[in-house]
C-alpha cells in the first residue's frame, strides 16, 4: 500500500518569499486530505548575547519582550495563513481541518523534528535558500540538518 499523507508540518521562517512552499503545502493537504501545521521556531540566543542582555535588562522586561515577540510572530503567521486561505478559498474550501499554527522555542532543526514527531507528521516541508558551498560546509543549514537526521520524509522547496 502506498503511504498516506495525513499530517504535514510546514516549517516556515516567515520570510517574504514563502509563497511557492505554502502553495505546495496547501495543494498537498487538499490532495491528500491532510492536516497542515504551520510552525515557526524561535532560535535561542547564544550564551554571550544572553549574558549581555541579562546584565542590562531586568527579568520582567525580558519576559515582556519575549511575550511581545511571540505575539508578533503569531500575528505574522496568522496573517500569512489567512492571506493564503483567502486567496485560494474556493480551492481550499474542502480541507478537512483548518491549518494550525505553532510557535516553538529551540534550535530550529531539533524543534522541527520534535514537533513533527509529537504531531505524528507524515511529511516535513521546508524552505531553503541557496547558499554558497563554503557557507554550507562551515555553517550548514537548518534544512540540511533536518534532511540528514529526520526519520520523516522532508520536502525542501528552494527560495530564489
Amino acid at each position: 500500500m502506498l503511504p498516506k499523507i495525513n499530517t504535514i508540518v510546514y516549517a516556515c521562517d516567515l520570510d517574504g518569499k514563502t509563497q511557492a512552499a505554502m502553495e505546495l503545502v496547501l495543494s498537498l493537504a487538499k490532495t491528500h486530505g491532510a492536516k497542515v501545521i504551520l510552525m515557526h521556531a524561535i532560535e535561542p540566543l547564544n550564551a554571550q548575547a544572553a549574558n549581555m542582555i541579562n546584565n542590562y535588562i531586568t527579568e520582567d522586561v525580558r519576559d515582556a519582550m519575549r511575550k511581545d515577540a511571540i505575539k508578533d510572530i503569531n500575528t505574522r503567521m496568522e496573517r500569512l495563513l489567512s492571506e493564503f486561505m483567502e486567496k485560494y478559498s474556493e480551492e481550499l474550501s474542502n480541507l478537512e481541518t483548518p491549518p494550525e499554527t505553532v510557535i516553538v522555542n529551540g534550535i530550529p532543526s531539533e524543534s522541527i523534528q520534535r514537533l513533527a514527531a509529537e504531531k505524528n507528521a507524515d511529511l516535513i516541508v521546508m524552505n531553503s535558500r541557496t547558499h554558497g558551498r563554503l557557507s554550507q560546509m562551515i555553517i550548514g543549514s537548518t534544512a540540511n540538518k533536518v534532511i540528514h537526521t529526520s526519520s520523516i520524509p522532508v520536502l525542501v522547496v528552494p527560495i530564489k
